[in-house]
């Protein structure tokens, strides 16, 4: 059953001038509410509010798409999708400036941790202060790297824990945050 709504799409090329302004503050109203303590901010509103209408108008072109709800209720599930696809992909992914690496105040601590190493080891000094930087830029990889080598939690309980749609997803990510952190702490052995 074609929406006429979608009807519409197709023949009037103005009639997405007013979906556009139509739908424009309730979408903005759902994001608010939905990502509201994360806080989106106008200029990042706008963004996805418009790569949803141009999703809208390209799959409105596609003969094999229906609207199966009201354009109103897709653009809102368009633009959630779009900040969840934006608010994982900041918080898996940060980058370290050289900025963080020298305001990095740091103790020398490490909780629970492998204790028997030796306090003054270079290697284990990179390390904990690669973590420490982990931890400081948030996201998942601290959480994560902890969960698997001090809890020995298995791929699947992180795959559960962080929501990924398989232990495989897990385990590449798990790979990244390995990764990320060697090469952070090889930045901290030549300081």
């Amino acid at each position: 059953m074609k929406s006429t709504e979608l009807i519409e799409l197709r023949q009037n090329k103005d009639y997405l001038k007013q979906v556009y302004q139509r739908c424009k503050a309730n979408c903005f109203a759902f994001m608010a509410k939905c990502f509201g303590s994360q806080s989106l901010s106008d200029e990042q509103m706008f963004t996805i509010y418009n790569d949803a209408i141009l999703a809208l108008h390209e799959n409105a072109q596609k003969p094999e798409f229906e609207l199966t709800c009201a354009i109103q209720t897709y653009l809102n599930s368009v633009c959630n999708n779009m900040a969840k696809s934006k608010f994982r992909k900041e918080k898996r992914l940060f980058k370290t400036t050289d900025l963080d690496i020298e305001n990095l105040d740091y103790d020398h601590s490490i909780e629970d941790t492998l204790e028997e190493l030796e306090d003054d080891n270079p290697y284990m000094t990179a390390v904990s202060k690669a973590l420490h930087v982990m931890k400081e830029k948030g996201g998942n990889c601290a959480e994560m790297l902890a969960m698997f080598f001090y809890q020995k939690a298995s791929i699947e309980d992180l795959a559960t824990h962080f929501s990924y749609t398989n232990a495989s997803n897990a385990k590449n990510q798990k790979a990244r945050c390995q990764k990320r952190l060697k090469d952070m702490a090889h930045q901290f052995i030549n300081i």
